[in-house]
């Protein structure tokens, strides 16, 4: 949905493929095949999702040779709930698909985060969310020009502070299932961040 999304955050990628617990990466916004390329060198399986058709075709193109590289063309929020359930173990999610200015899929829309979040966290399994352009959600409203949804509806939906801790790490927002919790320490060995509650949005 996005023609210039985040890119997502190698290292932050890099330690969770180290835990062994993740062989997939499902991504939200595929725009060129960046963040799905980069991924694909570090997961067994990357799913990514683009409703935007001309970059959807052009993303087929581009990473439908790539081995383990799945681009899949349509609306985020009509392909996860059919795509949750085929999944043989916890994924990492990079959400990042939006509207990003004229022209854009969905520029008329609001963001698919609320409904994205709203599918994963409904799955059994315990993945780990990550959110790209963090900053955009912060304030109490959302930014009229990206239909961003504001922070602390996103920090609701992803249960934080109940169901999963919530930290921003640098421009993303890393949520983990609090039965997944030493993650944490793996992915910060030199201290968790502090997390986030939908009350301090």
């Amino acid at each position: 949905m996005s023609t210039a999304p985040a890119r997502a955050p190698r290292p932050l990628l890099e330690a969770l493929k180290k835990t062994g617990k993740f062989k997939i990466l499902v991504e939200t916004g595929t725009a060129a095949g960046d963040s799905a390329l980069a991924a694909g060198d570090l997961f067994d399986t990357v799913i990514t999702l683009e409703a935007d058709p001309a970059l959807a075709e052009a993303a087929h193109e581009r990473l439908s040779g790539r081995k383990g590289i799945l681009p899949l063309a349509g609306d985020s929020r009509e392909l996860l709930p059919r795509l949750l359930p085929r999944l043989a173990g916890p994924a990492v999610f990079w959400l990042d698909a939006h509207a990003c200015g004229p022209g854009s899929y969905g520029c008329e829309d609001s963001s698919p985060l609320l409904e994205e979040i709203a599918a994963i966290v409904d799955a059994p399994q315990p993945h780990v969310i990550l959110i790209g352009e963090a900053g955009k959600l912060a304030g109490p409203t959302p930014q009229e020009t990206a239909h961003w949804p504001a922070q602390s509806a996103v920090l609701a939906a992803l249960g934080a502070d109940l169901e999963r801790d919530v930290a921003r790490v640098e421009d993303v927002l890393v949520a983990i299932p609090r039965s997944s919790a030493a993650l944490w320490e793996a992915l910060f060995p030199q201290g968790r961040p502090a997390f986030l509650t939908p009350s301090q949005a």
